[in-house]
């Protein structure tokens, strides 16, 4: 199930957990209200997960497929 991904794959990954981080920072300081911080932290989740992605080397797929329960595909 731990397909390696290239260089180019991994520098998409942080490219795209630097993007998903900084919406969350400007959802958090340009739009404090109650409604917008579930959203700020949930990019801010999503970029957690993609640099944890890039660190491992781990595609997409994998991660998502690690999701599902077991048997049931």
């Amino acid at each position: 199930m731990y397909k390696k991904i290239s260089f180019v794959t991994r520098l998409k990954y942080v490219l795209i957990a630097i993007l998903l981080f900084l919406i969350g920072l400007i959802l958090i300081l340009t739009f404090f209200l109650m409604i917008t911080i579930p959203f700020a932290l949930g990019t801010w989740a999503w970029s957690g997960i993609f640099i944890y992605l890039a660190v491992k080397g781990r595609p997409y797929s994998d991660f998502i497929a690690s999701l599902r329960w077991p048997g049931s595909g």
